[in-house]
């Protein structure tokens, strides 16, 4: 018989092999060190690579930088956060969209016409443009990193611009939302008042203004029964300034002035809806 044959000694890793192992793994390192700084710092080729938190401050400052082009030609406002779920990113994965709005009031004839100079006014690298059609005025405008500026004249006098992230990974929004104050809701309650109506609920919207300071939106909303009295009666004595010039907008359910330090705008319905809006520009 036969003794058990012993296996042969191992040979010991070699100096370049050893050598290759360390480049590996340091090369693995280093790509996701890579990695990680371009997903937080580059921009993004695709909309999905930020969630609607990371799209945010895109968000506010498009809004910012179309309160400033609305420029004095106009009455603004200002609406706050707007999350929708239910969009798709892919067939397999759902996500969210964020939305807010501006709205800019002018003269009935002259709401295209603010279009043009909105345009003109934002940045260069908006790349805004304006469509004028028989039936639609409508501008179109790209804030960045996939965060578009859409809307067009949607009444007469009245322009809506919305910024919207498309369809994104749902996240928080990373802010703390604006809350109204004992203030805001006096000045909600008096505008409600002097229109014949009554208090239901009270918002705050701000964004920050391009060159330093905030645009902010109070905005009330009510009910009334009945026609009340006129809109361009009540408002302009309740809150103790001038307005800069004739009213924007006078009619029957809608009025838009410009006071000294702020502006007025009120939406009345025929079924006694009341949304009025007191904004302070950058």
């Amino acid at each position: 018989m036969t003794g058990p044959v012993a296996a042969p000694p191992r040979t010991p890793p070699s100096r370049r092999g050893r050598w290759l192992v360390a480049v590996a793994v340091a090369w693995a390192v280093l790509l996701g060190v890579l990695a990680y700084v371009s997903v937080r710092n580059d921009p993004p080729t695709v909309r999905d690579q930020r969630t609607i938190g990371e799209a945010r401050p895109r968000v506010d400052r498009a809004v910012g930088e179309l309160a400033v082009a609305a420029g004095s030609d106009a009455v603004l406002s200002i609406s706050g956060y707007e999350v929708t779920g239910g969009c798709r990113i892919t067939p397999m994965r759902s996500g969210e969209t964020l939305e807010r709005d501006v709205t800019a009031y002018t003269s009935q004839t002259d709401a295209p016409v603010l279009l043009d100079r909105i345009a003109d006014r934002l940045p260069r690298s908006y790349q805004a443009g304006v469509r004028h059609g028989q039936e639609h005025d409508t501008l179109r405008a790209d804030a960045g990193e996939f965060v578009s500026v859409r809307g067009g004249v949607t009444a007469p006098g009245v322009v809506i611009l919305t910024v919207g992230t498309g369809c994104r990974p749902p996240a928080p929004l990373g802010v703390e939302l604006p809350a109204p104050g004992d203030e805001d809701r006096r000045i909600a309650d008096r505008m409600l008042v002097a229109l014949g109506g009554t208090l239901d609920g009270v918002a705050v919207a701000e964004a920050p203004c391009p060159s330093g300071g905030t645009v902010r939106t109070v905005a009330a909303s009510g009910s009334r029964s009945g026609s009340g009295k006129p809109l361009g009666d009540v408002l302009v004595p309740v809150f103790g300034s001038a307005q800069a010039g004739p009213p924007l907008v006078d009619t029957v359910e809608r009025y838009a002035y410009r006071g000294d330090e702020a502006m007025v705008a009120v939406d009345a319905d025929k079924d006694g809806t009341l949304d009025a809006r007191l904004t302070t520009p950058c």
